[in-house]
This record gives C-alpha cells, sequence and structure tokens, in this order.
C-alpha cells in the first residue's frame, strides 16, 4: 500500500457561505469545537503516544447530520 498523503479538511459557514481548508497530515488530528464548546486543554503522554483533550461547554443544539457527496 502506498503511503498516505494525509487528508485536506473544508469547513463552511452555513450562515455567510465562507470557507476554509487546511491540510491534515498523517498521524496529526483536527478538532474543531462551535461556541459554547472551547478547548480547554491537553496534555500528551509521549511514551504511550496517547493525548488527553478537554472540551468544555458541549452543548449540542441539534442531532448532527450525514452530509452525502461534496
Amino acid at each position: 500500500m502506498a503511503d498516505h498523503k494525509g487528508f485536506r479538511v473544508t469547513v463552511e459557514d452555513l450562515e455567510t457561505g465562507e470557507k476554509s481548508a487546511t491540510e491534515i497530515a498523517p498521524g496529526d488530528l483536527i478538532l474543531i469545537p462551535f461556541a459554547p464548546a472551547f478547548k480547554a486543554s491537553s496534555q500528551h503522554y509521549p511514551g504511550s503516544g496517547t493525548t488527553v483533550i478537554t472540551v468544555k461547554d458541549h452543548r449540542p443544539q441539534s442531532e448532527a447530520r450525514p452530509v452525502n457527496g461534496g
């Protein structure tokens, strides 16, 4: 199998239509909290490769909806 080059993640503000994209390398991660949720802290443990991310004020306003196509 060939080496994976990563992912391109695009987000779009459904109100304004503004879009932003970024490339995520293999082994990296992305967290996109929406207000009122926010990343309060993170801790990385190099020995085990574990990362703990604390998100506060997570209060979904509705159920997540799958997006088909692109």
